[in-house]
């Protein structure tokens, strides 16, 4: 009885040539195709008028700067401190956003001091990482999933298009981009 291989008219001890079969050709160049559309975020960001967002933009990226600028070794955050009549320092606290994400925006930002407009601009690549790395992170867990990686490209990039995720992604914010990061890497370690 013939071998099943030689019946479609494949040879197991001929080695294949040509063009891949369909399914290995998505799983070839599909992870491209999503870095080149996640990469249009980085590229395009920089086509926006920062200065000139909505109020509520502008507040989260204000009040961030401000603090990861002033995050203090002991870890306390600080909006701005002033100086009493009596010599005393006081401080205006804020304590709602994890020291760690302040303390990476600061990270990202101490190269570039005396400029704020480089400053900005690195505050914003280092948000536009954490929403590329959950958008990464929710590739891969639907992949799991769906077992397509074409089906899990399109969830992902059809997720990650809304408009308010694309507006708030470059939102220097401890809540935007770090969040969504978080749970897209608890949700990748429910699907493991």
């Amino acid at each position: 009885m013939p071998r099943l291989n030689q019946l479609r008219g494949d040879s197991a001890d001929r080695p294949r040539t040509g063009s891949p079969p369909a399914s290995r050709w998505g799983s070839r160049w599909l992870p491209a195709a999503g870095l080149l559309a996640l990469s249009t975020v980085f590229l395009f960001v920089g086509q926006r008028d920062y200065y000139y967002k909505d109020l509520v933009h502008n507040e989260f990226t204000a009040l961030n700067m401000a603090l990861a600028k002033n995050l203090s070794s002991s870890g306390l955050l600080f909006e701005n401190k002033r100086r009493n009549a009596d010599g005393t320092v006081r401080y205006r606290t804020y304590h709602r956003f994890p020291i760690g994400v302040s303390a990476l925006i600061k990270l990202a930002i101490a190269p570039f001091a005396g400029d704020f407009a480089a400053q900005l601009v690195a505050a914003r690549t280092l948000m536009l990482a954490f929403f590329c790395a959950a958008a990464a992170l929710a590739y891969l867990a639907l992949a799991r999933l769906s077992g397509s990686r074409a089906v899990a490209l399109g969830a992902t990039l059809l997720a990650f298009s809304s408009h308010h995720l694309l507006h708030y992604s470059d939102a220097v914010s401890g809540e935007a981009s770090v969040d969504l990061f978080a749970v897209m890497l608890v949700f990748h370690g429910m699907v493991l």
